[in-house]
């Protein structure tokens, strides 16, 4: 009886990590004005908070294999996407253009978006609920969750703010595969931080 008890505990621990972390960011997004040191406390949040429930980082090992995976995968999905979203513009009568990023934003969003956001739902909370299909689904629903609640509510309520955020689940069912597959963090990081970059340079004019 006290062992059930324990594994339900254990797997309903990461559930209140992930609850207060969301909750910390959406509360600094509604009482701090939102630039790049609520980014890197955001950051740093996720990054600690493995630390602090495993005593470590898992799965940060260098390894090829997995970052050729990340950036095989990557240009694959999103040359797809870039395709689709051409056609879309053709289809709408305008024109596709690349929004010029400087090198401090695509820096940011490599080591305080994507590396962070990995290390938190990809190495602590999928480990955690189960690193097989299921746990990907569940990871991947509570990565859209979290968009929602903090770009959404938090952040501009629009329409177009809040279908982006909730469509997040899609490309973490990527991330969360290629975390699966290759055992490595670094294949889904690669994937999550080119797709960002793109996902932000496309804009329709």
């Amino acid at each position: 009886m006290k062992r059930r008890y324990y594994l339900s505990l254990d797997r309903l621990l990461p559930l209140i990590v992930y609850m207060l972390l969301v909750l910390t960011i959406l509360l600094m997004r509604f009482f701090l004005p939102w630039d790049e040191y609520t980014v890197l406390i955001s950051a740093t949040l996720m990054l600690l908070m493995p630390l602090i429930m495993n005593g470590r980082v898992v799965d940060l090992k260098w390894s090829l294999r997995g970052v050729l995976m990340g950036l095989c995968v990557s240009a694959v999905i999103l040359f797809a996407y870039f395709i689709v979203f051409a056609c879309y513009a053709m289809f709408a009568e305008k024109s596709v253009s690349i929004r010029q990023l400087s090198y401090s934003f695509i820096l940011m969003q490599l080591l305080l978006i994507a590396l962070p956001e990995e290390i938190f739902f990809r190495g602590y909370l999928q480990r955690k609920i189960g690193n097989n299909v299921r746990g990907v689904i569940i990871v991947s629903f509570l990565f859209a969750l979290a968009h929602l609640v903090t770009l959404c509510i938090g952040g501009d309520r629009s329409l177009s703010v809040c279908i982006q955020a909730a469509l997040t689940f899609f490309p973490s069912l990527v991330m969360g595969y290629l975390y699966v597959v290759s055992g490595t963090l670094w294949a889904s990081v690669l994937f999550h931080f080119f797709a960002n970059i793109v996902h932000i340079a496309l804009i329709l004019s």
